[in-house]
């Protein structure tokens, strides 16, 4: 009997699929968890909006993805629509209370981070997860494509690297010392 020519298009890793929903899993409790027990470590709302420079970015940036969705709002002082874009991000930041951590970047300010990414016109908004950077969307756009975005950033985010996000603490200071984020191996992820 002579195989047959079958074709894989449409096949599905059953494997991926319940890594994932064990990743999203385990996020979930890890929040949940932190929630329960007073959130060691919580950040005020106020503290969900970072300015970000050259000299704070693997810190502030790269270190951080490692537990929560970084999403970067490259910006300019004289650039009319990052006035309009640059409210809304901040405000979904607050409002998706930690699923994700909004940095913003001076491109005046910060020229060699606008160039590693490549930025080529403002507004431009990417994420960086788990140390690895994404574009996202460039020039202003409208909140609703900007939400839908969002939760697709967080759903890989929960799914695909296990993130659980920061523990909001409406009673946090604004600016509280963190724990440092857990060291981590060098790997593919640092070339960032």
């Amino acid at each position: 009997m002579q195989p047959r020519n079958m074709s894989m298009s449409g096949v599905v890793d059953l494997a991926a699929v319940k890594q994932a929903q064990e990743a999203k899993a385990k996020a979930e409790q890890a929040r949940a968890e932190a929630a329960r027990t007073g959130g060691a470590g919580a950040v005020s709302p106020a503290d969900l909006v970072i300015d970000v420079d050259e000299a704070g970015f693997e810190s502030d940036v790269l270190q951080r993805s490692t537990e929560v969705p970084v999403v970067i709002d490259f910006w300019a002082e004289w650039c009319e629509p990052c006035k309009q874009l640059s409210p809304v991000l901040e405000r979904l930041a607050v409002e998706y209370n930690g699923r994700f951590l909004l940095a913003k970047i001076d491109v005046d300010a910060n020229q060699m981070l606008m160039q590693q990414f490549g930025v080529q016109g403002i507004p431009a908004v990417f994420a960086v997860v788990a140390g690895q950077a994404l574009p996202l969307f460039q020039g202003a756009a409208g909140e609703q494509q900007i939400r839908q975005t969002l939760d697709q950033l967080v759903q890989v985010g929960e799914e695909r690297f296990g993130l659980t996000g920061l523990v909001v603490d409406p009673e946090a200071e604004p600016g509280a010392e963190r724990p440092a984020a857990p060291e981590r191996p060098a790997g593919p992820h640092d070339a960032a």
